[in-house]
């Protein structure tokens, strides 16, 4: 599988997570994190599940 394939299918995955969280979600949690330590916490989101997806797909030729 193509690797910007690949790519597309995880950036359209981590969308559809988003979305599904950001439509249920109704509670607002404020938590002090500083701009940096939310940009750590999205790449490494991110990073989990290319990994994941990665794993999934990959093994797969």
């Amino acid at each position: 599988m193509p690797r910007q394939f690949r790519s597309l299918i995880s950036a359209l995955i981590v969308l559809l997570v988003f979305w599904l969280i950001w439509s249920r979600l109704h509670i607002v949690i404020w938590v002090q994190m500083p701009w940096w330590g939310l940009l750590l916490l999205a790449v490494g989101i991110y990073l989990v599940i290319d990994y994941g997806i990665d794993q999934v797909f990959g093994r797969r030729r």
